[in-house]
């Protein structure tokens, strides 16, 4: 399978487990990177169906009660093409937020899999680890996790696996917990500190 096939799945996962896991604003856009990677006449409909859902949950959920309805009557459109991503329940539950748009506040919409299975935040692992990451600190404005999900990432290609970037950028994904933030903020200063200590020596 080529690298760009793997970063498509790659960007799926960590999208559809982000919605699984309740972060919908986040999970839009790592399906839109997906989408936007492929050529305008040949984006999956699936996908345009996906990233409106979530957005239309997103919507419900705060309070645009019109651009949920609207949105979730779109995505139903869209995703009768899609045959990675199992979404006849959400199908119907879109149906549903269409003619009651106060239902995402009331109500999670039901669960995706992919081929049949579900895809949870603790399944993730690297490289779908880090875009969940970065989608995560996106929405919340977070330069430090961002800062540490690419040193994650350069570890990763230098063969550590067992930097503490990459167990706490994954601990950061599972777990909305502010001593992993902490951890991580600690972590991004101690590797800043040390790269402007070597960039001092030339």
């Amino acid at each position: 399978m080529s690298r760009s096939v793997n970063d498509g799945m790659d960007r799926l996962r960590a999208g559809v487990a982000l919605y699984n896991a309740g972060h919908y604003l986040a999970a839009h856009e790592p399906l839109e990177e997906r989408w936007l990677e492929r050529p305008a006449g040949e984006r999956e409909d699936c996908l345009q169906g996906l990233i409106q859902a979530t957005a239309a949950v997103y919507k419900s959920r705060t309070g645009n009660l019109t651009g949920a309805a609207g949105l979730a009557e779109s995505a139903v459109a869209y995703l009768s093409g899609c045959e990675t991503v199992d979404v006849e329940a959400l199908s119907a539950w879109l149906d549903r937020l269409t003619a009651d748009p106060e239902l995402g506040g009331r109500e999670r919409p039901p669960e995706l899999r992919i081929e049949g299975d579900p895809v949870t935040v603790e399944d993730l692992r690297f490289p779908a680890a880090g875009i969940a990451a970065r989608a995560l600190a996106e929405t919340r404005a977070d330069e430090v996790v961002l800062a540490a999900v690419e040193y994650a990432t350069a570890d990763l290609e230098a063969g550590n696996e067992t930097s503490p970037f990459v167990t706490l950028t994954l601990d950061y994904v599972r777990r909305d917990d502010r001593i992993v933030r902490r951890r991580l903020q600690e972590h991004v200063e101690r590797r800043r500190t040390r790269d402007s200590d070597v960039d001092g020596l030339f």
